[in-house]
């Protein structure tokens, strides 16, 4: 490709617990996957184009985008950090030290979400010095204020964390009855290779799509590192843009899990009417016609239940991970 307008790209011209990448593949569609090990980024099903959206690319089929730019600093924090584990107030329980579970307790949305958020998150910690350490980030086309960083859903800090801000109330009824803990967005330090450069590279192109070629997962065990799932799928990268490929890479810690994707392409690279590839698309999935885990070839049952009817399962188009 030649600017950031068109949409396809890879240098050469042809190939709940433990899910990665999940695209849509309707020809797949009768297939079961014998292993649960499949989804890293959003699930997006609908690869067509999707009318409302603004235009972000021209002309009649993808193709490579060409002299990328250099990486540019992401930038997501913009507000106060997450607190430590120490006390933020007289009846606070501690935040929590890590981890990458938090309490959401509200939204804000819109073209100004970010300047909302800040000035949201101010009037909590100024009313309710028990949430001073509350902190904003910022995702997609919204933001959340957060409080607490904790290992998991069970972990005790958040347990009677949730307790405590259930507690609060403001004018005689609860002050953050919305409020649930979930997972906060990734903002790991995004790496020269990690998969999420593409959406500072393509800011305004929507969908944004690659081709998963290959995982790595922990499997839940001790028999093989996070560490080491990261360095497989990193080494896999580097070996494949020595060959002259498009490869990025994408870490999840919360599952333990890598995922290895060659190229990027526009809503053109799926039509979900005829439920057909662009050229450029179906030419990598040619040059990868199997799908990978921690090296060997994912199987699936065309005939669920029954082992006779296994084959290889495809790779996969799927969505790129927004941004925090």
């Amino acid at each position: 490709m030649s600017d950031r307008s068109t949409m396809s790209r890879n240098h050469r011209d042809i190939a709940r617990e433990a899910r990665l990448f999940r695209g849509p593949d309707l020809r797949e569609q009768v297939l079961v996957v014998l292993v649960g090990i499949l989804t890293v980024f959003p699930i997006l099903w609908g690869c067509g184009e999707e009318k409302g959206r603004d235009e972000a690319v021209q002309g009649q089929a993808p193709r490579r985008l060409a002299n990328a730019p250099t990486l540019m600093e992401p930038g997501d924090d913009l507000f106060e950090p997450a607190g430590g584990s120490g006390r933020a107030g007289n009846d606070a329980p501690a935040a929590g030290s890590g981890g990458r579970w938090s309490i959401v307790l509200a939204t804000a949305g819109g073209d100004t979400h970010p300047v909302q958020a800040a000035a949201l998150r101010q009037q909590i910690a100024s009313e309710y010095p028990q949430l001073r350490t509350a902190f904003v980030r910022p995702q997609g086309r919204g933001s959340a204020i957060w409080f607490g960083r904790f290992e998991s859903p069970t972990d005790p800090a958040a347990i009677r964390a949730k307790e405590m801000i259930r507690g609060l109330q403001r004018g005689g009824v609860p002050a953050f009855p919305r409020a649930f803990l979930s997972v906060l967005p990734d903002d790991a330090p995004v790496g020269e290779r990690d998969i999420r450069n593409l959406r500072m590279l393509y800011p305004n192109v929507d969908p944004l799509y690659s081709l998963e070629v290959a995982l790595w997962w922990t499997g839940g065990s001790d028999q093989v590192t996070y560490d080491e799932v990261r360095r497989s799928a990193e080494a896999y990268v580097a070996e494949l843009r020595r060959a002259g490929q498009d490869a990025w890479y994408y870490h999840d810690p919360i599952k333990e899990m890598s995922a290895v994707t060659v190229g990027v392409f526009d809503k053109r690279a799926y039509d979900g009417r005829s439920t057909l590839y662009s050229p450029e698309v179906d030419a990598l999935m040619k040059q990868f016609p199997v799908r990978r885990m921690n090296g060997e070839e994912l199987m699936i049952e065309v005939t669920p239940g029954d082992p006779r009817s296994r084959i290889p399962q495809a790779c996969r188009l799927v969505s790129v991970p927004a941004l925090p």
